[in-house]
């Protein structure tokens, strides 16, 4: 299939602001998009504008970097094990940071930090685990493992929750601007750092052999692009919860349109995960008034069909 990046970039990116504005003026409230644009330009009626600026801006910010961000780590998880199906959310890093996100609530409850500290840690012990049979099995046995250490996980949650009392929920329906400025700062910083390692990811296309021989070092490399994807889900985790199956249809959509590139695949795909992840979440708040649906609900719901289309396609082992 022939590429078109250039207008894929600009109907994707079209398409994301057209979704922002519908965000900005749709919800529980039910104001027309008349009186929201009035109350844009004069503050009046007031209720109007906070419900606006307050509520769903910041949301709205909250759900483009948090897509992002999956997105990006999906496609370093994808590259560093050579597998199309590899996302973060299946192999147990964000159950880990967020059954870790439990045990710093019920220990530290005051400190400002404790959820990013612990999911991290949480999100890294389960990269360890997998890290250890990475070696032992090839790259699909390997997704099965991470599958079972994700149930594991989050089975453990599940019984801690109640015993403990205690709760991490966090999601994109409490987001405030606090979360979000914290969310948008260390997202951007995250971003960046994707996009200037992008073209070392293109090097894993060539067997390691071929690449040990050049005098690049492979295993470095591919750690590196698996820690950086840890830390964007684990921060994403820490911030608005578990949200599943980005990190496998983003990137895929992404080689798709722009192709095997990754300094079009990281840009693309950031873009990409901010617009599926503002439109799963606006639909989300929206179809059930004054109810939500769960955006990871959705996801889910999207995902898994996507996840069987790409195991059924011929030759999905050669992603590269």
């Amino acid at each position: 299939m022939n590429k078109h990046p250039i207008l894929a970039y600009i109907t994707t990116g079209l398409l994301l602001i057209i979704t922002i504005i519908i965000a900005l003026f749709v919800g529980a409230s039910g104001f027309s998009m008349s009186t929201g644009l009035h109350a844009l330009v004069t503050g009046h009626p007031a209720t109007v504008l906070n419900t606006m600026l307050t509520i769903r801006l910041p949301r709205i910010v909250a759900a483009l970097i948090s897509g992002a961000l999956l997105s990006v780590a999906g496609a370093f998880f994808q590259s560093a094990l050579r597998n199309p199906i590899a996302d973060p959310s299946i192999l147990g890093i964000s159950a880990g940071a967020d059954l870790l996100m439990l045990l710093g609530g019920i220990l530290f409850p005051a400190f400002f930090f404790t959820k990013l500290i612990f999911a991290l840690i949480g999100g890294l012990i389960a990269f360890g685990i997998l890290i250890i049979f990475q070696t032992k099995v090839n790259p699909y046995r390997l997704v099965l493992i991470g599958i079972a250490i994700n149930a594991v996980l989050v089975s453990l949650k599940q019984i801690f929750t109640p015993t403990t009392g205690s709760s991490t929920s966090v999601s994109l329906s409490t987001i405030t601007w606090s979360t979000t400025t914290i969310l948008l700062v260390l997202g951007i910083i995250g971003l960046m750092i994707a996009l200037i390692v992008a073209p070392l990811t293109n090097y894993l296309k060539i067997g390691d052999q071929q690449l040990k021989a050049l005098g690049l070092a492979v295993n470095k490399v591919k750690t590196g692009l698996l820690l950086l994807g840890v830390y964007l889900t684990c921060f994403v985790t820490a911030n608005v919860g578990v949200l599943p199956f980005l990190g496998i249809i983003v990137p895929h959509l992404s080689r798709s349109l722009v192709g095997n590139d990754y300094r079009q695949v990281i840009p693309f795909a950031t873009i990409a995960g901010a617009l599926l992840m503002l439109i799963a979440d606006t639909i989300g708040r929206t179809v059930v008034i004054p109810s939500e649906i769960p955006a990871a609900a959705l996801l889910t719901i999207i995902g898994g069909p996507y996840l069987i289309y790409i195991l059924t396609q011929k030759g999905v082992q050669h992603e590269n």
